[in-house]
């Protein structure tokens, strides 16, 4: 049901200049165009490329501190309102936040649905639980959360942006010392089981996905979402008092008010660019192949990418070199490059990892689009 009054939901982008940068939002708070007791959610593209960065907890507190300064909410409020940074902007891409309002408004003039916004929090997740399928339903008991936060059914949500925990091997080992049955794998295998464990619960909560076994999590195969972009990272105490997966669901709901729409779709790999006339299509916005043109560029308004590598070592028949140290963090600036010359922007959310995100070696696009 549409709630009563309608809401409507705006989303601000602006560029950042260096880690932690408000100065894009202040401005807007000075004009009067934004509110920051209305602000509901955040993600942000943000620098950071060496191992053990901090710049992902840094720009979550500046982001708090503005709430706190410019609005009239508590601390214990505005550590609630969820916040997916990804770090690592792949050259090409531009360092950015996209801000999230949801406010009362008349229903659409057109009587097309809207976009609706939902956030929750999973329960704290222990590192004994890693890997288990406890895991997948306490984040798909978060997504059922933010999409009746939404007023959508939980089928009607589009897409879910958010991060997730995983425990470093010390937590692991601080478990296993007390007692506890938490399994003994290195990092790689802790991030896909993580990774794994988010994208899945969106699964079941939207998709009507099964509730997977302990031996699906984390493993390419059969079982993946397609309206998912979790990140995961160890705990950094930043979003509220535990460990615990933060998320946003975004969808389109008849009876809601504003201008915006979001629609997603699913890539097969780095090529498959025309995943973006595809998610436009989904949004209600029909385009032609090719690159988008200056206008309807200018109507996006936050676009979302999560992707993995080609995990057989193969794109299209033909093999790459895998073994080279650096492909990795080339791979994401070529999927940079071919997602912002298909957008004509650089301002999008990519993130890598999309452990069962997608099909293998592909990933999953979402793009939150002006309609008016």
């Amino acid at each position: 049901m549409p709630p009563s009054p309608a809401t409507a939901v705006d989303a601000f982008r602006v560029v950042t200049r260096t880690t932690g940068d408000v100065s894009g939002l202040a401005s807007l708070v000075a004009d009067g165009r934004l509110h920051a007791d209305d602000v509901v959610a955040v993600t942000g593209k943000i620098e950071g490329w060496e191992p053990g960065d901090t710049t992902r907890a840094e720009s979550d507190r500046a982001m708090r501190r503005f709430l706190l300064e410019h609005g009239t909410r508590t601390a214990a409020q505005v550590e609630q309102v969820p916040m997916a940074f990804s770090a690592g902007v792949g050259t090409i891409l531009t360092p950015h936040l996209v801000v999230y309002t949801r406010t009362l408004a008349e229903p659409a003039a057109d009587g097309a649905p809207r976009l609706a916004i939902g956030t929750a929090r999973s329960e704290v997740i222990r590192p004994e639980w890693v890997g288990t399928p406890r895991v997948v339903e306490l984040n798909a008991d978060a997504v059922r959360a933010a999409a009746a936060d939404a007023c959508l059914r939980p089928e009607d949500v589009e897409f879910v942006v958010g991060k997730s925990y995983y425990p470093t091997p010390d937590e692991m080992a601080a478990a296993r010392a007390a007692g506890l049955a938490a399994p003994d794998v290195d990092d790689e295998t802790m991030f896909r089981l993580g990774c794994g464990s988010a994208a899945l619960g969106v699964g079941v909560a939207a998709e009507g996905m099964r509730m997977p076994h302990a031996d699906e999590i984390g493993r390419p195969g059969t079982l993946w979402s397609g309206r998912a972009a979790m990140s995961v990272n160890p705990w950094e105490g930043t979003g509220g008092p535990g460990p615990q997966s933060q998320l946003t669901a975004l969808g389109n709901l008849a009876g809601a008010g504003g201008r915006l729409r979001v629609g997603h779709a699913v890539f097969d790999d780095v090529l498959d660019v025309a995943a973006v006339p595809r998610a436009l299509a989904r949004a209600g916005v029909e385009v032609g192949p090719g690159p988008l043109t200056p206008e309807l560029s200018s109507r996006i308004v936050a676009a979302y990418i999560k992707f993995d590598w080609p995990l057989s070592g193969v794109l299209r028949g033909r093999p790459q070199v895998v073994a080279d140290p650096a492909y990795r963090r080339t791979f994401r600036s070529v999927v940079a490059g071919a997602f912002a010359a298909a957008l004509q922007d650089t301002l999008i959310w990519v993130s890598a990892g999309a452990v069962q995100q997608g099909p293998p070696g592909g990933g999953t696009l979402a793009l939150v689009v002006d309609v008016s």
